[in-house]
């Protein structure tokens, strides 16, 4: 079996290691690019929005790279992208007919663990139970090399640069428990700041595959440390294995803190991106940038409760919606000029006070 599975950002390197350690061969497409859009916009309904057609040209890159076996995340409730599995593969059959998809539901472990994952794999329980372990570290690990990375190269771009490669390489070797806590510490080592400290801090919120795949955001938080501006984020793939797993507490305080701006849940992750632009500003950070697929309903509706945040914390939020027309010329020019924005603000701030 040849397994093919879109990319997910630095957790793609995660969900690869889990599929390997249940013995699978894996069929990984080429990196996201123009080509990979351009196929799944050909292919995709018109108004269906960018994670479909970006994992959608993956699945194809990944059947040209002998892929027989396609994973797909599902049952995201009321969010459209859980069913977008059922609507790709009737776009690849119109393609070819050697091949299998399988929807991989998001909300039983019980079913993921003693179920499916046995019956794909061939495997018993107790090995799948071992991979999910290793899944939860692997994706920690990358959790906390991208809040290294996008310090790192607030206050030293080109140094972290250098360091990017090898890093990504230590993750994906990473097997065992104890080599990944070995990764982890030179990890650490390699990305020490030695006592510098970006000048600005911008909040990540939004749609969970455009906060976490950098194709799909055009590499924003590489933009934004460009400028001298550290990312900050809570999106990502082990806080939502948690969020699963019932035991993500940022979770339950984003629905606390969203709840004077949205008493009830629009769908999607509405709910967290307002509960997390709260927390940043809360936690004193210079702006909030919101990013989500155009034609997105809930982030359009959170889009209105982060406009009313800003009005009441005097925290500036650009928001920023993607398609495939989306340049990257604009995208530069608006975080260009948001993050002179927030270094206007700060220095009248620093003035103020004296």
């Amino acid at each position: 079996m040849r397994v093919g599975i879109p990319y997910f950002g630095y957790d793609t390197l995660a969900l690869k290691g889990f599929v390997e350690e249940l013995g699978a061969e894996v069929a990984m497409p080429p990196p996201t690019s123009k080509r990979t859009i351009a196929l799944g916009v050909k292919l995709a309904p018109e108004l269906v929005c960018m994670p479909f057609k970006i994992t959608l040209g993956n699945f194809i890159e990944a059947l040209e790279n002998g892929a027989d076996t396609l994973l797909m995340a599902a049952g995201a409730r009321k969010c459209r992208f859980g069913y977008y599995h059922y609507l790709q593969e009737k776009a690849l059959r119109a393609m070819r007919n050697d091949f299998r998809l399988v929807p991989v539901t998001q909300y039983s472990a019980y079913q993921f663990i003693f179920k499916l994952m046995p019956e794909l794999f061939g495997v018993n329980p107790a090995r799948v139970i071992k991979a999910v372990y290793h899944l939860f570290e692997k994706s920690a690990l990358t959790r906390d090399f991208r809040r290294l990375l996008n310090q790192k190269r607030a206050v030293d771009f080109w140094g972290a640069e250098r360091l990017k490669g090898k890093a990504l390489e230590l993750i994906e070797l990473a097997r065992t428990g104890t080599e990944m806590k070995r990764a982890r510490k030179e990890i650490f080592r390699m990305f020490a700041l030695n006592g510098k400290r970006p000048d600005i801090r911008v909040g990540l919120v939004g749609e969970i595959f455009f906060t976490i795949d950098q194709a799909a955001n055009q590499e924003i938080e590489k933009e934004l440390a460009r400028l001298g501006a550290e990312v900050v984020f809570e999106r990502s793939l082990y806080n939502h294995l948690r969020h699963l797993l019932r035991s993500d507490f940022g979770y339950l305080r984003s629905r606390r803190l969203a709840r004077s701006y949205l008493r009830e849940c629009p769908g999607g992750e509405a709910i967290r991106t307002v509960g997390e632009a709260i927390w940043f500003a809360r936690q004193g950070v210079d702006g909030i940038v919101h990013l989500f697929p155009f034609t997105c309903m809930p982030e359009n509706i959170a889009l209105e409760a982060l406009q009313r945040l800003s009005d009441a914390t005097g925290v500036p939020v650009l928001s920023l919606s993607f398609d495939e027309h989306t340049s990257n010329t604009g995208i530069v020019t608006r975080l260009e000029a948001f993050v002179e924005l927030l270094r206007r603000r700060r220095r009248a701030r620093g003035l103020s006070r004296n």
